[in-house]
């Protein structure tokens, strides 16, 4: 029997990959935040947009200096993710408190998360200004990196534990998977 559950519809689209954006203020204080909301909208240009909300530090320090990365983790990062989802960068250090290391972007000037397993580098295409809680960042694509033992032209699943989340602090990981073929239909 199904039941209504509008006031959390968006957790109906839910496991999300659980991420890391990274920002750095003109002060050259790093930031990294968790985040879920986020997804590619465009091949040619390369664009790829994350939701957030206005009040939070890291879209403060993505306007100021126009550029962010995107780091993608695997499950063995869970808590860092989670450390990194429950504090204010205005605080405290997260890179510290999650023991996460900020290393040099190639392209831009905010770091990237070197326990990650890939980097999507950024700079800020625009923002939309939604009437709503979440404001959309576009961000067109500098460069992009994976490491080879985890990534061909897609992700090898044998290898790579992908970290999901799935609303209310809840993470996981796949251990099925299944490469379909075209020939097999």
């Amino acid at each position: 029997m199904y039941h209504e559950v509008k006031s959390n519809f968006f957790y109906l689209i839910h496991p999300l990959p659980g991420i890391l954006i990274t920002s750095i203020g003109k002060n050259n204080n790093p930031n990294v935040m968790s985040a879920s909301w986020i997804t590619p909208i465009s091949i040619n240009p390369p664009l790829i947009s994350i939701s957030l909300r206005p009040e939070r530090y890291t879209y403060e320090l993505i306007k100021e200096t126009g550029d962010f990365a995107i780091n993608i983790p695997d499950y063995s990062l869970r808590k860092a993710v989670f450390i990194c989802g429950r504090y204010s960068g205005r605080k405290i250090n997260k890179f510290k408190k999650s023991n996460l290391t900020p290393i040099p972007a190639k392209k831009i000037r905010s770091p990237i998360v070197k326990e990650c397993l890939a980097h999507i580098e950024c700079t800020l295409e625009r923002i939309i200004d939604l009437p709503a809680d979440h404001h959309i960042i576009i961000g067109r694509v500098q460069y992009a990196q994976a490491h080879e033992e985890f990534f061909k032209n897609t992700y090898i699943p044998e290898k790579f534990k992908p970290l999901l989340y799935f609303g209310k602090d809840i993470y996981g990981t796949i251990d099925t998977y299944e490469h379909i073929k075209t020939e097999e239909f």
